[in-house]
């Protein structure tokens, strides 16, 4: 596996150098001698002597580049990717659209001394991990194609402050307001009992945010890469070369994780605020419990003591495992069991990579900086597509449409400044290669407009056409206030007909039917989203049907099987052929539902059915013995396009 940088590629297996170190390695037994080796900072020159150096213990020259010894390395889960950091440098590895592994790297600035000042350096690191955490899960978004801002590129520093206000004000509602109002809701009198159970709500509306949102897809995903990043750093930490297999075998459980710290933060909350409270009954300061805003703003006042304690909590266990500590570092792992999930391997890559990156940068004082591709301008990334344009691979409305779709605009918004982050540009890339090559705009969106709603199609249902709106306008017609009247969708594809018509007729009882079982889950996915109240039944025909209904409306495959391989390209060749195929001459649906649908049609029941543009004249004779035919609508075009039936008495 590779990963890209600015020009460049870097193997993730092949490091000559870690080769013969760990050759080195294998040779060393002393293992009494490991604080010797964590000091061993050889350079290229003298890597001779240091392998000549008992001192080189197994587990630790393993992890080591030439220059280098074990450091502190430090870490957070991104979008689709890990951001991991030592003192000196820090790397944003993320996995693209194309499954590439792009890097982002930059050293950074020498610490501050008030950096090293125990209980004050807490509250610096805290918000300073809190912006630095901002400002790297937006730009992994810029690769990942998530809902940013793409109008210009002025607006980061205004998204960076509202990011973090949000959140902050999010914070402040639910785990120091809402535990104040519930218990005064429950009304307790004492007010030190108030203050404890204060606390343990606090407790279980953090477990309930955490378990609630672990359930969200994208948030699960990024508690993997959690899991890759803790598992990459313990096994540094272990000494382990660094390789998909060594990590995987490691724990996703790490000492000095940040979720952790949000545990102690809540215990030591709860301490201090009681702690408080003591201090106010003797001082006589009731205001603290009768005024609900002051003690909000004495909570958040409170709020760098908390976190000052807290973080010296969390170095200190991290060097220590003192049986006292344990209890803390088992509630803080018991945590991590939610905020963590094992990785899958290509995760672990990422990992891998940001944690290489860092090396190479600590070991290399004059290696270059890399940065994620810049972001481009609409009229730029429009001159890279002309050749498309130039040979009429493509129209130029379709990639209109793709933009609208990649970037989240309207159409008249696609103005030449805009700016597009290169991750969208590689999703629209994605996505105007398929469509040169033949795929249907639609299915390359994912859906498409249908009666003003918009439906999900996919290469297992027909892509729903203008006339068949017209379809959908006789049947709503018939339907329209008759409560409890009974449609049945045949041959249903992605339900546009009957979603429709139970959108539009609020008493309808609407079923959708198919053979095709995929095409039956892109029915289902439309009427959820939708919010479409009807049956789905996956039946051939009228198969998996007893009961009968008040009107059958159906849009089946009616092209002459010998005409499918005249139909344009993008029909032919991608829209599904049980969809399309109506046998020799197009009617043998047609002939099905003149011999069956009348058993499954009430006495006054009707069909109303989409034709091929030359087939009025057949159908209506197939009909013709057990139905009288009401009417037959044109289309847009002026052809005929839907026949309307009765069931003769």
């Amino acid at each position: 596996m590779k990963n890209i940088e600015e020009g460049r590629e870097v193997d993730l297996h092949n490091d000559p150098q870690r080769d013969k170190l760990n050759q080195c390695a294998n040779e060393c037994k002393d293992l009494d001698l490991l604080n010797q080796s964590r000091a061993c900072k050889n350079s290229l020159d003298n890597q001779d002597d240091c392998i000549n150096n008992a001192s080189c213990t197994n587990g630790y020259v393993q992890s080591v580049t030439a220059n280098s010894s074990i450091k502190k390395i430090a870490g957070q889960a991104v979008l689709e990717g890990v951001m991991l950091q030592s003192a000196t440098s820090l790397a944003l590895a993320v996995r693209d659209e194309n499954g590439d592994i792009r890097i982002d790297s930059r050293r950074l600035p020498p610490k501050k001394k008030i950096t090293s000042i125990p209980f004050v350096r807490g509250v610096v690191n805290f918000v300073s991990s809190m912006v630095s955490g901002v400002k790297t899960l937006l730009k992994s978004a810029d690769i990942v194609v998530e809902d940013v801002d793409v109008t210009d590129g002025k607006s980061n520093g205004l998204m960076y402050g509202i990011s973090m206000l949000l959140g902050f004000a999010l914070a402040i509602f639910l785990f120091v307001f809402m535990p104040i109002k519930i218990t005064q809701w429950i009304g307790l009198t004492n007010n030190l009992v108030r203050l404890l159970i204060e606390g343990l709500i606090k407790i279980v509306i953090m477990l309930a945010y955490f378990v609630s949102v672990a359930q969200v897809k994208d948030i699960r995903r990024t508690f993997m890469y959690h899991g890759a990043e803790h598992k990459t750093i313990a096994c540094y930490e272990a000494g382990d070369e660094l390789t998909v297999d060594n990590v995987r075998k490691h724990s996703r459980y790490h000492d000095r994780c940040g979720t952790s710290f949000i545990v102690f933060v809540m215990l030591i909350s709860i301490v201090v605020s009681m702690l408080f409270g003591m201090f106010a009954v003797l001082v006589g300061f009731d205001l603290f419990f009768d005024n609900n805003i002051v003690k909000t703003v004495i909570k958040i006042a409170l709020l760098p003591l908390v976190a000052s304690i807290c973080y010296e909590m969390l170095m200190l266990f991290a060097k220590s495992n003192l049986f006292l500590w344990r209890p803390f570092k088992w509630l803080g792992k018991q945590m991590q069991r939610i905020t963590t999930k094992e990785p899958t391997d290509d995760m672990i890559e990422v990992a891998i990579a940001a944690h290489k990156e860092v090396q190479l940068m600590d070991d290399e004082p004059t290696r270059e900086e890399t940065h994620f591709p810049e972001a481009i301008t609409l009229k730029e990334y429009r001159s890279k597509l002309q050749p498309l344009l130039d040979y009429k691979t493509i129209e130029s409305s379709d990639i209109d449409w793709i933009l609208v779709a990649v970037l989240g605009v309207k159409r008249d918004k696609l103005r030449d400044d805009l700016m597009i982050p290169y991750g969208y540009v590689i999703r629209a890339d994605r996505m105007i290669k398929q469509c040169a090559g033949g795929l249907p705009l639609q299915y390359v969106l994912g859906n498409t407009e249908f009666y003003g709603q918009v439906f999900k199609v996919n290469k297992h249902c027909l892509i729903p056409r203008m006339e068949t709106e017209l379809v959908c306008e006789q049947a709503i017609n018939i339907a329209k206030g008759r409560k409890g009247y009974k449609v049945l969708d045949l041959c249903c594809g992605s339900g546009c007909i009957g979603i429709t018509i139970a959108k539009q007729c609020a008493g309808a009882h609407v079923t959708c039917a198919d053979v095709s079982k995929q095409a039956l889950a892109v029915c289902k996915s439309n009427a959820k989203s939708l919010q479409a109240e009807l049956n789905i039944v996956h039946s051939d025909m009228f198969s998996a049907f007893s009961a009968p209904f008040h009107m059958i409306v159906c849009n089946p495959p009616y092209i002459r099987s010998g005409d499918i391989a005249e139909l344009d390209d993008k029909v032919a060749k991608h829209e599904p052929l049980i969809a399309l195929d109506g046998g020799e001459d197009g009617l043998d649906y047609y002939r099905i539902l003149a011999e069956q649908s009348p058993k499954y049609l009430y006495k006054d029941g009707q069909l109303v059915l989409e034709i091929g543009y030359d087939q009025a004249e057949q159908v209506k004779e197939i009909l013709n013995n057990n139905f009288i035919i009401d009417n037959i609508c044109k289309d847009y075009g002026g052809q005929d396009r839907i026949v309307i039936a009765k069931v003769r008495k």
